[in-house]
């Protein structure tokens, strides 16, 4: 959809982001039954090595059964599910909807949210707000930003099929009054649109009269989706069990996975399942071996984001190459924002601002989408960055609206407060900013030159960036922040076929054993797209729901 540049920015973020903090050590009561997330500032940067440690990856031996002695009960149903996150209950929904009986296993204390928005497209909320999208051209982007690295039967299936079932999952939310809302997208290729296309696809679901995120502020209202595809799974009769880490998956000798064994508090639980299991544990971002052995990249960024803190260690995956599965060809893709966090300001990533590397040189079109601003700092010296402005930034924001992956404004309190705390730096001169940042006075100064005359010519002779995104840096005082980046997830999965079954390590099908969410792979390639906001939760609530429904006419 297009902008209108005279629409003022939002309300600042930061108070709400302050309030409903992401960070640990926020109370319980912030986030209800979501838990604290765990953000971690590590040191500088060092690329993993990748290669086998002495002895293998713990992956490739198999460890020995659990003794029968030690299952102390057995239960018998149709599925199971292990996994109690947004793929999980997604796919337990469709389960119970479709009359079969289903136990959902998750090791952690309840289920695991995070975020806010839900992709799909052509849904009834998109249609009120006459938003059209299509699908065909989606399903084409998506390949070609993937280099034709994924499953586009899988694709083609989200694409074609998430509007209804948004729709059922909306219905759902409404008759407990819920509401939902479409974000729109920050347009920053206004001059060449085809080169980074963005749509309306995050949907939002909202309490009544409770605070809302119209573009990049973070409110954690996944929690409302969740709890309310919890409660309706568990009024149609699922079972959950909780604080319950699964162990190992049951493979028959015929080849068919049949069920799993979990940890109980009383002991060893074996859980028989007819139709099959499904492995929607999440990622594996919180395994350095497995960072080590499939994503090195994933080690660069110096925060992470853990949701809850211990959830994404790649159990499940472990489980399934145990019994035989392969998983997904390479390079494995990741999602890598710069984002709000530890040791950074919350405008740190606007692409309204000037960004210059340790030598005070500009080095990019910095009106780019989140991740691939990222991946232009990741190869300047020491992988390190300012945003750089002046102090008529208020007025300069106030010119465009902002939205999804768009610039984020908070106000001059709260710049001064981040001041205060050594997240932002500020002086009269640029000679004192670049005394305080460390950089050469004489390049930033040059920098700053270049950059304002081409902001006032609305042409960037450097590198053509948009110019409604570009404004003078003339006005003292002047600010700096340093730019850092934060991982989110890595996407990369189990070799999955376009039925989400798993296969071995010759890509035949395990009969038996199926995955969902980022557990699953070949719909990410080397990275995460950013056409449409929404995709990671909409693609694992969506197609596990589907998933679901397949297995029960099966």
């Amino acid at each position: 959809m297009s902008k209108d540049e005279k629409q003022p920015v939002p309300e600042s973020g930061r108070r709400n982001f302050l309030k409903q903090s992401l960070f640990a050590g926020v109370a319980a009561s912030t986030f209800g039954k979501l838990g604290a997330t765990q953000v971690f500032e590590g040191p500088e940067a060092a690329p993993a090595t990748p290669g086998a440690p002495a002895g293998g990856y713990s992956w490739e031996k198999s460890p020995a059964p659990i003794p029968e002695s030690r299952i102390t009960q057995t239960i018998e149903t149709d599925l199971v599910i292990l996994g109690a996150g947004t793929a999980g209950l997604g796919t337990a929904l469709g389960a119970v909807e479709a009359g079969l009986k289903v136990v959902v296993v998750e090791k952690m204390k309840t289920y695991s949210a995070r975020g806010m928005h839900n992709g799909a497209i052509g849904t009834k909320a998109q249609k009120k707000a006459g938003i059209s999208i299509d699908k065909d051209r989606v399903v084409a982007e998506l390949m070609a930003f993937s280099g034709n690295r994924v499953h586009q039967k899988l694709v083609r299936l989200w694409v074609e099929k998430s509007g209804e079932v948004m729709d059922h999952f909306c219905d759902l939310a409404a008759a407990k009054g819920m509401g939902v809302m479409v974000v729109d997208t920050f347009a920053v290729g206004r001059k060449y649109p085809d080169l980074y296309p963005g749509y309306s696809t995050a949907h939002q679901f909202t309490l009544p009269g409770a605070d809302f995120s119209a573009g990049n502020t973070y409110i954690p209202t996944q929690q409302n989706f969740l709890g309310m595809l919890e409660e309706e799974t568990k009024k149609r009769g699922a079972q959950f069990l909780y604080s319950t880490p699964a162990q190992q998956l049951i493979r028959e000798k015929s080849g068919r996975v049949v069920g799993v064994v979990a940890k109980g508090k009383g002991g060893y639980i074996r859980i028989l399942a007819k139709k099959g299991v499904i492995i929607a544990t999440g990622s594996y971002t919180e395994n350095p071996e497995m960072i080590n052995a499939w994503c090195p990249e994933a080690a660069l960024p110096e925060l992470k984001i853990y949701t809850p803190f211990g959830g994404n260690t790649g159990d499940g995956l472990k489980m399934a190459l145990w019994v035989g599965a392969s998983m997904q060809s390479f390079p494995h893709g990741t999602m890598i924002h710069t984002i709000p966090g530890i040791g950074t300001d919350i405008m740190a990533g606007n692409q309204s601002f000037m960004q210059v590397n340790k030598f005070g040189e500009r080095f990019c079109n910095e009106a780019l989408p989140n991740q691939t601003l990222y991946n232009g700092r990741s190869m300047q010296p020491s992988k390190k960055a300012w945003a750089v402005f002046d102090d008529n930034w208020e007025r300069d924001h106030a010119t465009f609206k902002s939205g999804f992956d768009g610039p984020i404004c908070e106000d001059r309190a709260g710049l001064e407060d981040s001041v205060k705390k050594g997240l932002a730096l500020k002086a009269d001169t640029l000679e004192g900013l670049a005394r305080a940042m460390g950089v050469p006075a004489e390049s930033l100064k040059a920098s700053a030159a270049r950059y304002s005359k081409f902001a006032k010519q609305k042409k960037d002779e450097d590198f053509d960036k948009e110019p409604f995104l570009m404004f003078p840096i003339e006005k003292g005082p002047f600010y700096a922040l340093p730019i850092k980046t934060c991982l989110l997830v890595t996407v990369g999965g189990l070799n999955v076929d376009q039925d989400m079954q798993v296969l071995d390590k010759q890509d035949n099908r395990i009969p038996g054993l199926y995955a969902a969410g980022n557990a699953m792979g070949n719909f990410y390639a080397h990275e995460y797209p950013l056409h449409c906001p929404g995709l990671s939760h909409g693609r694992a609530s969506i197609l596990g729901y589907l998933l679901a429904k397949q297995l029960a006419k099966a």
